[in-house]
């Protein structure tokens, strides 16, 4: 997913098929299949991987409203333990809806590409159900995204590696500690989100009516049922306090202190359990492959994953693999992060 908060405005265009980064492999001739390149064999692989899921894009958007409600429902029960015990559920509580808000934006993430639905219509018409509640706009967050796809590593168009260079996360083994822990203690990162993401969610000609509505109705059901409180408990919290944390490691973990002027090893795959859960939910930890070939969906990524280290001997040896979060921060604390040089690219003179 994107790095950068803010989004760039653009032109909106009908849906490509495929987008240029998206290319179909080619027919190609025994003889010729000796000559493909290991990018070439890859996206082969992962051409297997591309059918959509209705029920999977259905089901991973209502599992995540029912793991909030339960998550709300098991603090609200604990309320009557004693202080300590009834604290540590609500804190697990909030920790576990965050995660599922940061699950929502994974799949405005996959939307982007039209991967929740087989229908690239579905993807706007249901916008509300998953992209609304975390201030998201699809039509908006997509330009930006490709944007991020097509110059990858660009430090003059990749939103990411413009938005990396601006915070310091280019040199992150010298100011480690500060980057990674000391800047979202500050509240800094709330503070961005708020005068950023949100905000422009609002300021945007994007879903205007729809958007509108969905809030005035959520409001409305608040006041009438006096559960501000509850409101404030468990949504604001989790919202404008943790996941502006686990959105911006997890974001950084993706291409932070890693070459990215290469086709591989430019993404870091986030496979863990508990970055599967709480940091990259819905198997958007699978970043490698998702750059390789953004037409595979979040349900099949692990796949494609297995397939591409059993059969790609370039993946396999670039591919950076962590299996949790101590694991990432120690790569980012060592390795170093290289970038395109854009000035080795010379304008043709005429």
């Amino acid at each position: 997913m994107s790095l950068a908060n803010s989004t760039v405005q653009l032109p909106i265009t009908p849906p490509p098929s495929p987008v240029p980064w998206e290319k179909e492999p080619e027919e190609i001739s025994p003889i010729e299949s000796f000559r493909r390149t290991p990018v070439q064999q890859a996206r082969e692989i992962t051409s297997r991987h591309r059918a959509r899921s209705n029920v999977k894009g259905a089901l991973a958007i209502a599992t995540n409203y029912i793991v909030c409600a339960l998550a709300i429902c098991g603090a609200e029960a604990a309320q009557s333990l004693p202080r300590l015990y009834a604290a540590a559920a609500y804190v697990v509580s909030v920790l576990i809806i965050a995660s599922r808000m940061r699950a929502f934006e994974n799949l405005v993430h996959e939307a982007s590409h039209y991967n929740l639905f087989t229908s690239p219509r579905a993807h706007e018409i249901l916008e509300f159900l998953y992209a609304f509640p975390v201030f998201r706009l699809l039509q908006d967050y997509r330009r930006s995204h490709q944007i991020h796809h097509k110059h990858l590593g660009d430090p003059a168009r990749d939103p990411d590696v413009i938005r990396i260079k601006e915070i310091g996360l280019d040199h992150l083994p010298d100011r480690f500690g500060w980057l990674l822990f000391g800047l979202p203690a500050t509240g800094y990162l709330s503070y961005e989100y708020l005068t950023t993401t949100f905000a422009e969610f609002w300021t945007s000609g994007s879903s205007q009516v729809s958007k509108t509505v969905y809030w005035t109705m959520i409001l409305a059901a608040i006041s009438a049922t006096h559960t501000a409180a509850y409101f404030a408990q468990y949504y604001l919290v989790p919202l404008l306090v943790i996941l502006p944390v686990t959105r911006y490691w997890a974001e950084a973990s993706e291409h932070a202190a890693l070459d990215l002027t290469g086709d591989f090893g430019n993404s870091r795959s986030n496979i863990g359990l508990a970055h599967l859960w709480f940091m990259h939910p819905h198997n958007d930890g699978y970043h490698a492959v998702h750059h390789l070939d953004a037409r595979v969906p979040f349900h099949a990524l692990p796949t494609a994953h297995e397939q591409l280290m059993q059969e790609n001997a370039e993946f396999k040896a670039n591919t950076v693999v962590s299996r949790g979060f101590i694991q990432t921060f120690k790569q980012m604390r060592v390795m170093k992060m290289v970038i395109k040089d854009v000035t080795a690219v010379k304008p043709k003179s005429s």
